[in-house]
This record gives structure tokens, sequence and C-alpha cells, in this order.
């Protein structure tokens, strides 16, 4: 059972779903052989690695490991905890949990529920404020300058939270929420006032228009907030708290991804009302960054959704600064990546608000330059290309760009681009291409070289035999394990055969959940199995372990095998031990005796085996 909810409950769920439909929402699967394979979600990579199961309801990627069952992948895909995953799967297919599962019984998650309701109240409480008072005049008359019409505020439920030091914390207080809650929601804020370390709590937010920033599942769990009239910051972000994590989610990401998918592409905004202004005109897949430079993070969920992402943030430098850092983090998650060029001085609001939004989207978004463009670009107002010392450096600079790309076909169309535009031959353009990968070539190369030399191992012969027999002894383990974890029928014959632990220290953690999950009785399967083990390490052993190809024929012979294999390795590792103690005795006559006993009692155990 995980926090109140019945094991039952949590296995009728897990009945309703199949992993590969549930995967398939956010991976493009195909199928090969008995398992479905596609792009990981949770790395970057070319060749797809991440399988999925039908047969045991488990996935694995076999190149960074992350593995587990639907409720596993829900959590990592969601940023959910196990209760948040449960409950969203079993909304998705009708079946109501209990009532005393709301944290009851899971202090963390009662946590997170308390601080849910506070961040949840104060949206209401700021919205209400902008629609519906006089406090909220000013922040209203702001926003319809600003061109955003009321219906669009409902739409983003945006507010207004008073130039007060204690509204917010009054109101709440009112409601049985503590100081520390509040802190910890990020809503109100702590400093010493007084000689004897007295504390003075106040509202964090004050005199700002609220822009709520929701989760995938549209829950607010933060704020963005403007300030009116003079100071600073200018916009200030809610802190990190333990349902905001400002490098991991995306503003207006749950209200666009519908269309992000259907259309294949994302639109990257620098902020919150540039998002807002482009989905009153029309582009409703606009997205944010929150206060920070685009993280892995964030280019991973916008690859999830969508193939290509255009970033369209402001002309002024550190916009376009931002937008060159954005096209690596987003080219290393394997996006199509575009630029949208404004005109000088304007930001994505602005232009809307001059030109209209189908202009915006016929002359902005529509001639978004693709990545290498851009680049070269980006380069060109660097240098003075009228100077010939600083006009070869731009070649040799777009050159090293060109060289980059992985399709010959892209380099091509480049090089000749830079040898028409600036009267260079292309077979000198090509040279200095071949030359600048090699150069990068020869330094990754080197980089690996030297880690693979300062790794060599370089020991005596008996430990180089000690570290070929624990090498031999984990394969061992690992291989009975496979087979216990995918026909668990046989885990009580190990139990009574091996008659020792393993001796890895991750097989031995998953050993000890295995027999005690058979001596409960369930045979749920792996996916259930897997549901018990809440480490994250084990879960990828244990989901590759799952992954395996084993033969279904003579299983039995082989689990016996493994375990005489096992017990056989173990004494030698032993034995070796032994041998290394005596060579370090100080009487070489009884050393010699010792080794001796050590080789006749080796010999006379593996005759026995």
């Amino acid at each position: 059972m995980r926090g109140r909810i019945p094991d039952e409950v949590i296995d009728r769920i897990r009945e309703h779903h199949d992993i590969v439909d549930v995967v398939s929402q956010s991976v493009q699967l195909k199928k090969s052989g008995r398992n479905y394979f596609g792009l990981c979600p949770f790395h970057s990579e070319n060749t797809p690695s991440f399988s999925v199961s039908p047969d045991k309801q488990i996935y694995y990627c076999f190149g960074c490991g992350a593995g587990g069952n639907v409720f596993k992948f829900v959590m990592e895909m969601e940023q959910f905890t196990f209760i948040e995953a449960v409950r969203y799967l079993a909304e998705q297919v009708g079946i109501e949990l209990p009532r005393w599962d709301e944290g009851e019984s899971d202090p963390e998650e009662k946590r997170r529920q308390r601080l849910r309701e506070a961040v949840e109240l104060a949206a209401r409480l700021f919205h209400h404020l902008l629609m519906n008072t006089e406090h909220g005049e000013e922040a209203r008359d702001y926003l319809t300058r600003r061109g955003i019409q009321r219906s669009t505020m409902e739409e983003f439920q945006l507010g207004y939270a008073p130039d007060s030091y204690r509204f917010l914390l009054s109101f709440l207080k009112r409601r049985g929420f503590q100081e520390e809650e509040l802190i910890n929601a990020g809503l109100i804020a702590q400093r010493d006032t007084s000689a004897n370390g007295v504390l003075s709590y106040y509202d964090r937010f004050r005199g700002r228009v609220m822009f709520p920033i929701h989760d995938s599942q549209g829950r607010v769990i933060a704020f963005g907030g403007r300030l009116l009239g003079e100071g600073r910051p200018k916009y200030l972000n809610s802190p990190e708290t333990p349902l905001f994590h400002k490098g991991k989610f995306l503003f207006n990401l749950h209200r666009a991804r519908k269309s992000i998918r259907k259309q294949n592409q994302a639109v990257l905004f620098e902020g919150y009302m540039d998002v807002i202004a482009a989905w009153q005109a029309g582009v409703t897949h606009g997205v944010a960054t929150l206060g920070t430079a685009l993280t892995d993070s964030q280019a991973q969920v916008i690859r999830r959704n969508a193939e290509t992402a255009i970033i369209c943030y402001d002309s002024d430098t550190a916009g376009q600064q931002a937008a060159d850092r954005g096209l690596d983090v987003l080219k290393n998650r394997e996006c199509i990546v575009k630029v949208a060029q404004m005109p000088h001085g304007m930001d994505p609001d602005d232009y809307i608000g001059r030109f209209g939004s189908q202009a915006f989207i016929d002359k902005v978004l529509a001639q978004a330059l693709p990545f290498t463009a851009f680049k070269l670009e980006t380069l060109k107002k660097n240098v003075d290309l009228k100077d010939e010392d600083e006009r070869m450096q731009y070649l040799t600079q777009a050159v090293e760009v060109v060289a980059q790309l992985p399709r010959a076909i892209e380099r091509d169309h480049y090089l000749r681009r830079l040898s028409e535009e600036f009267g260079i031959s292309l077979d000198a353009l090509k040279q200095e291409q071949r030359k600048a990968a090699s150069k990068k070539k020869r330094e990754s190369m080197g980089d690996k070289g030297q880690g693979k030399w300062n790794n060599g191992y370089h020991g005596s012969k008996h430990m180089v035999a000690s570290n070929r027999s624990r090498s031999s002894l984990a394969i061992a383990e690992r291989r009975l394990l496979a087979i216990l974890l995918q026909y668990p029928e046989y885990v009580g014959r190990a139990m009574e055969g091996l008659q020792v632990d393993f001796q890895t220290e991750e097989h031995e953690a998953i050993a000890a959940y295995l027999y005690s999950y058979h001596r409960s009785g369930s045979d749920g399967g792996l996916h259930a199995f897997i549901r018990l083990v809440d480490d994250d390490q084990l879960t990828s052993v244990i989901t590759e372990l799952g992954m395996m190809d084993l033969p279904q024929d003579h299983l039995q012979e082989e689990v016996d095998g493994c375990i005489r294999r096992i017990r056989q390795l173990m004494r030698e590792q032993e034995l070796l031990a032994q041998k290394r103690e005596s060579e370090k005795a100080i009487d070489p006559i009884e050393a010699a005796r010792l080794a001796q006993e050590s080789i006749l009692r080796l010999y006379r155990d593996r005759n026995h085996d």
C-alpha cells in the first residue's frame, strides 16, 4: 500500500492502463519484435533506445537507465508524486479513490496538499481583486492599455496583489494557514525587525499585476508579478517551493499543449505578456520560461510535445543572447530550431499591438530563420565585414559552425551560400571545413583517450584475478536475478539453494525486496513488484533485468547452474583473499604452506561441485 490507497485499488487502476498506450501519448513508438521502441523522453539521443514491454508492462531506456512501470512513467513525465500519479490515472478511467487517500497518512503529501490550497486561494483572491474591485482598477487599466481584453484576463486568471504588507497574509491566516506554510508556498516572506530576533512576516507580492503559473495539469503552483509604477524588480517570480521548480516548468504549457502537439511546433517567448498577447492574436502554441534562461529540462518538455521550436525573443541584445543560448539547448534535445526576428527595439507584445496578429504570424513566425542561418547572422553582428582581417575571422568562425552540422547536404548548402556571398571558392571552404571537423574530432578523442589512460588499472596479478572473479560473480548474480524477476516461481528454489547473500550491493537489496515479496504471497507480476521499490537506482536495475531476453526452456537447470556458479565464485574470492594474506606473512615457509592449502582446498571444492 502506498499512502492509504489500498493495493487492490492501485492494481485496478494499473489494469485499466496499458503502458504502451500511456507512453504513446508522449513518445512515438514503433514495434520491433515483442517490444516497442522510441526516442527516450528523459535524455537526448538519435537512435531509439527506449523500450516498452506490453507483456511485462514496464519500460526501460538502455541509454540512460530510466525505467519503471506506468505509475513511474507518469511521475517522471508530469513531475508527480506517487499519489498524484495514481489520482491522475484514476481520473482518466473514472475510478473513484477513497476519500482518505488525500494525504492523511502521508505527511509529505498532506503538506503538499496544504500548499496547493494556499496557492489556489491566493490566485482566486488576486483574480477577484483585479476583475471586480476598485483596488484592481489601476491594474485593469494597465492591462487594457496593453491591449489585453477582459476575456483574456479571465482565461489566464490574471490578478492584482494590493500594495499592502499584510493583505494576503491576513486573508490566509483567517482561513487557518500558518506563517510557515505560507513561506513554504512562496506567498509571504520574513525578516528580523528587532534586536531580540523577533521575525516579521509580510506579503511577497505587493502592488503587482499577477500572472498565475500552472503545472502540466493546470493547477496553480506559483506566480509572476509585474510591478505597477516605479521600483525594482520590475518582474518578481515565486521562489523555489515543494510545488514549483522554475527550471522545470513552462508558462502556459497546460493551455498550449494540445495546440503544440497538433501543429508539432512550439513558440518560445521571453515573457508572460508576449505569450498572452500572442494567444489573444490566435497563436495558441506559445510558452515562456519563468524568469531564467531556457534549461535542459524545459527543452526536454518542448521536445516531448513537438518536433520544431521557434524562439521569439525581444530584439534587444539581452534577448538575442538568450535566443542564442536557447538554440544550443534545444538543438541538444534534437529539436528543429528556428529564430523569429523582431524589428529593432520591439518585443512580440509591442509588434502585435502595432501591426496586428496576421502580420505577426506572416512576417515574424513564418519567416523565422533556421538554426544555422541565425548563428551565421549573429556572428556577423560582431565583426566589420569591410575589414579584411575581420572578414576572414568571420569566415573561419562560420566554417566552424557549418562543420558541426550532422548532415552533408546541410554543410554543402551553407558553404555554397558563404562562397557566393564572399566570392570564396567552394573548394577552399570545404577544405577549411574538413580541417575544422578534424580538429574537433581530435579534441574529442584526446579527452576520451586521456580519460581512458587515467582510468587504466596497473595492479598485481592477484588483484587482477580478484577483480575478474568479482566481475564474474556480478554477472552470475545478475543472470539469476533476471530469471527470478521474470519467473517468480523459481524464487523459493533460489532462497533454499543459494544459502548465501548476494555480494553486489544492488543485487542484495533487490533480492531482499524480492524474497519479502515472495514470502508475502504476492504475485502481481514484475510491474506490481516495482511499485514496492522506492529507490530509483534499484528500479532502474530491476527494469533493465526485466527486459533481458531469457530462454523459456530448461530454466530450472539454469537456476541451479547460477546458484552453483555463485557459490563457487564466492569460495574463489575467499581463497584468493586468504592467499593474499598469507603472502604478507613474515615466515616464507609458513606462507608457502598456507598457499598450498588454499590451492588444495580450491581443487577439492571444484571437484565436489
